[in-house]
């Protein structure tokens, strides 16, 4: 009885533990790539998760264009990025994002 009893335990200590590691946050590096946009643009950043935005950020951008990185702390799931670039020719869109795991992620931002 006292085996089953630590049996139980222990597959309860391992349940719990399994659900809060999967619901801490984790941390990414979300990279755009981003087209020249001439001088003075900046890349503002929504990422939205079931219609609520849970990050909100402005990034400088250079004007030649290319990467800018964004360090970011996210739940897993499903997300909507909405970017928008200002600048000689503004542009802007939404791309799905998908959080199963840290590290990171290129995203390429087009017209």
């Amino acid at each position: 009885m006292k085996l089953l009893a630590r049996l139980v335990a222990v597959a309860g200590a391992v349940a719990v533990g399994g659900y809060l590691f999967g619901a801490a946050p984790r941390d990414l590096t979300l990279v755009y790539d981003v087209p020249a946009p001439g001088a003075g643009a900046m890349l503002e950043i929504e990422i939205r998760r079931g219609g609520e935005v849970v990050r909100r950020s402005e990034l400088a951008v250079p004007a030649e264009g290319g990467q800018v990185r964004h360090p970011v702390r996210l739940r897993d799931g499903d997300y909507a990025l909405a970017w928008s670039l200002g600048g000689a020719s503004p542009a802007h869109g939404v791309l799905p994002l998908d959080v199963r795991e840290g590290g990171t992620v290129v995203l390429a931002l087009r017209r």
